[in-house]
């Protein structure tokens, strides 16, 4: 079930929060600031299509970092590029639908990682403690319980 907040009016900044909060969250996510920002600016500018101009201009980011980060958001699948008859630019949008797709891909790195452990507790047999056992029990877990929550998403849609 989707909980939506109640709406007050916006605030006259909630894009520039959104986008610098995002920012700040980067080296969790373990990527690049400006690629967050950027994320972060495509879900929630006006209008949804954006020249790379347009995003330096609103992120203050350089022209490198700009294509730095749509290059990087693109190949995740994440942007798309559009271009309009008569028009000389190129423009990115955010693809729909890509949201779960971040989350499938972390799933498969739990599953990589619950497989390496199986591996490895299967290799060490009586020498293996606790610290792998738990390793591999904890990803197995949230590898079971991720796999549910994708699915009923699926479901509900």
């Amino acid at each position: 079930m989707t909980t939506r907040l109640a709406a007050r009016g916006p605030a006259p900044d909630w894009r520039a929060t959104f986008v610098e909060e995002l920012g700040v969250l980067a080296p969790d996510m373990g990527v690049p600031r400006a690629f967050a920002r950027v994320l972060a600016w495509m879900a929630v500018c006006d209008p949804p299509e954006q020249s790379a101009r347009d995003i330096q201009t609103a992120l203050e980011l350089s022209a490198g970092s700009v294509s730095a980060a749509t290059r990087l958001l693109i190949g995740g699948g994440m942007l798309e590029r559009v271009a309009h008859r008569g028009d000389r630019h190129i423009y990115y949008r955010l693809r729909s639908g890509r949201w779960e797709a971040v989350l499938e891909a972390r799933l498969r790195t739990l599953v990589r990682l619950r497989e390496i452990a199986d591996r490895c507790l299967l290799f060490a047999g009586d020498e293996a403690d606790d610290r792998l056992q738990e390793l591999r029990d904890v990803y197995a877990w949230f590898e079971d319980h991720l796999d549910e929550l994708l699915a009923k998403r699926r479901a509900e849609r």
